[in-house]
């Protein structure tokens, strides 16, 4: 678990996320600072792990990581269903490339192979909705991301469409007040893609989109400011969402009893 002392940005020094990481080499990246700056504690849940994941109860949001495992292997069932229950109980989520194809099986989109791979620095477009979004309004219309991926999501139903790319229709979807799917990594740095380099699935993904480590590591350093300033205000914007929804539930609680 990891803390720090509580940002003026967020009152609350009890808030807890799960974070669901599908394999070791994956993490948090750039959150990863950010979380601990705004004071909160995280918990880094491993999904194929032996240990069951905890009850969703216990935490106050969740982000679910990227990985290169298939959104509807076997390993995955019960992260799936996990998600599904925080969905259900109103838990602000945040699901980055695989974490965000989860979201979709888990509330009844579906997840398949693409065209071709969408691999290294590229723009994504908003859609007009995503500008009455609590999470992407008043964000540039167009803006750089980190794409690694070959399977994509289509959406579920009630979803609400908020970005795409030109290779791509779907980069970013809501599902419900603060269930968010996201196509992209905001979260990844170069230093992040040395420890990606072990694992054989993103090797290949990687050898199929035509592109080397050394030109990805490029296009994420001259990209850094935008990438920067995203990260921080994606993960602002969805901590404060976190923040109310905690707070919402503590007044019905105080009713209740």
């Amino acid at each position: 678990m990891k803390s720090a002392a509580t940002s003026s940005r967020f009152q609350r020094a009890d808030l807890r996320i799960a974070v669901l990481q599908h394999e070791p080499e994956t993490g948090l990246g750039a959150f990863s600072g950010l979380l601990e700056e705004a004071g909160f504690d995280y918990d880094v849940l491993e999904t194929t792990g032996a240990t069951p994941l905890p009850d969703v109860a216990d935490f106050d949001g969740a982000i679910a990581l990227g990985g290169s495992l298939g959104a509807h292997e076997a390993a995955l069932l019960e992260a799936r269903q996990w998600i599904r229950n925080a969905v259900l109980r109103d838990t602000p989520f945040l699901g980055i490339c695989l974490g965000g194809q989860l979201l979709a099986t888990a509330v009844g989109g579906f997840v398949g192979r693409g065209s071709r791979p969408e691999v290294g620095v590229h723009d994504i477009f908003l859609t007009d909705a995503a500008r009455r979004d609590p999470l992407f309004g008043g964000l540039p219309g167009r803006f750089p991301v980190l794409g690694w991926h070959e399977d994509v999501f289509t959406l579920p139903r009630r979803a609400i469409p908020l970005a795409g790319s030109i290779a791509y229709e779907h980069q970013a979807f809501r599902f419900g007040p603060s269930a968010y799917a996201l196509q992209f990594h905001p979260e990844v740095r170069p230093d992040d893609l040395g420890r990606w380099v072990t694992v054989p699935g993103y090797a290949r993904l990687l050898e199929r989109a035509g592109a080397d480590w050394g030109e990805v590591g490029s296009a994420l350093e001259r990209a850094a400011l935008e990438l920067d300033t995203l990260a921080e205000e994606l993960l602002e914007r969805w901590l404060s969402m976190v923040t109310a929804v905690a707070a919402v539930r503590d007044r019905r609680t105080r009713v209740a009893v």
